[in-house]
């Protein structure tokens, strides 16, 4: 009985280390996000200390996720937010539909003062581009970008002017409707850094880039972004400081295949019936940039342009003197004399620019300080052009310009 007693012992002693012994069961490996049609890729970086339009993003995104969730959800589509807290603190966030609701799962947090993550770089959007890859993988991809703007402006050419201290100041601020009008004093982005994070990142062409910024909608940003998207949704004046109406909205952006002529019609009736009734808004096709870059060499080399002044030119700004024109008032005017060229301008515009709106003024902080002012608009064809500009921001900037520089 003693033997048997014994024997089982061991006998359960030699399995349970035999068990003990093996390797453990690894826990399930974390299944990669589905791929999906297409993904919404919202950046919010660090708007400024002294115009934060933090409130405003924040607004912007419960306006999205109310959308998926009026939607029934995401459907084929990822949606994921890159959002600044400060200067130095960001977090990527995957926006899920759970349970009839929209939750946010933080994926990843930046500490933004590392060289290696300043918001300001290339090789910052590359890495952000590339996580969104892994965490929002898809076969399109679309980007909106929150925050102020200068246009094609380069980020250290003196854009915060005179101008700023007065306009920023607090009592003006309360009684002012706000635009996302220049700011970001922190970090300033150009063109030519986003261009090529994105191209770093190996995400392919965006099928838009939304530009909820000021002034972004320039014939300048549409040629030095051709490679990285394919349509760039923008205003070319400033732009009230909600920004776009996201919840109308949404069901064209987060389409593969949005249709902008009905982007376009919502976000007007949305601001022509807005308490501060201001609005312009255009879609750009970059495929039609370098048609237009064709044209533009062409009617620059001729010798029967007519000189005109910037007082008898379309300004889209209220800066003094202006920095962005409208780009066929401006072409319309000095090539009067060439009837060819001017029909192919006319042509290639109508390409470059299908679809645009505006209500019949635009309002900007920049033109009386404290006060700001409303400004007509009497011909408008949705793109702007920095050309005709004396102002020495504008002039000092043109070696940098890729348009400039091709076209001159």
């Amino acid at each position: 009985m003693k033997k048997l007693f014994l024997l089982l012992q061991l006998t359960v002693l030699l399995v349970f280390t035999s068990c003990h012994g093996d390797d453990p069961l690894p826990d399930p490996t974390p299944q990669p996000p589905a791929e999906t049609e297409n993904t919404i890729f919202v950046y919010m970086p660090w708007s400024g200390n002294l115009r934060n339009l933090y409130v405003y993003f924040q607004n912007n995104l419960t306006d999205i996720k109310h959308a998926v969730e009026s939607q029934g959800g995401l459907g084929d589509r990822h949606l994921i937010v890159f959002i600044s807290e400060s200067p130095s603190k960001g977090s990527l966030i995957n926006v899920k539909y759970q349970q009839g609701r929209c939750v946010d799962d933080t994926v990843a947090v930046f500490n933004n003062t590392l060289a290696s993550q300043q918001l300001n770089s290339a090789n910052w959007i590359t890495t952000l581009l590339k996580r969104v890859q892994v965490y929002a993988p898809a076969r399109s991809y679309s980007m909106i970008v929150g925050c102020h703007g200068m246009g094609w402006i380069p980020g250290n050419s003196g854009t915060r002017s005179r101008y700023t201290t007065s306009a920023f100041r607090r009592r003006d601020v309360e009684r002012l409707p706000l635009t996302r009008w220049f700011g970001g004093e922190t970090y300033k982005t150009d063109i030519s850094t986003l261009d090529k994070g994105i191209e770093q990142s190996g995400i392919g062409k965006m099928q838009y880039i939304l530009f909820d910024d000021c002034y972004m909608s320039t014939v300048e940003v549409a040629y030095e972004l051709r490679h990285s998207a394919k349509h760039i949704i923008a205003c070319p004046t400033e732009i009230m400081a909600p920004g776009m109406p996201y919840d109308l909205l949404w069901t064209e952006l987060s389409k593969s295949s949005p249709d902008y002529a009905r982007i376009c019609d919502t976000f007007y009736n949305f601001y022509s019936s807005y308490s501060y009734p201001y609005g312009t808004i255009s879609v750009i096709d970059c495929s039609q940039a370098e048609g237009m870059v064709n044209v533009m060499k062409d009617i620059n080399r001729s010798g029967n342009l007519v000189s005109v002044s910037e007082n008898n030119v379309q300004i889209m700004d209220g800066y003094q003197p202006a920095m962005f024109f409208d780009m066929g008032d401006y072409v319309r005017k000095i090539a009067q004399n060439e009837p060819v060229l001017l029909a192919r301008f006319e042509h290639q515009l109508n390409l470059l620019v299908p679809y645009k709106r505006n209500t019949q003024s635009f309002f900007t902080e920049v033109r009386n300080p404290g006060v700001g002012d409303v400004l007509p608009i009497n011909t408008y064809s949705g793109i702007t052009i920095s050309d005709l500009s004396s102002n020495t921001i504008v002039t000092n900037s043109f070696a940098r310009s890729p348009y400039y520089k091709a076209t001159h």
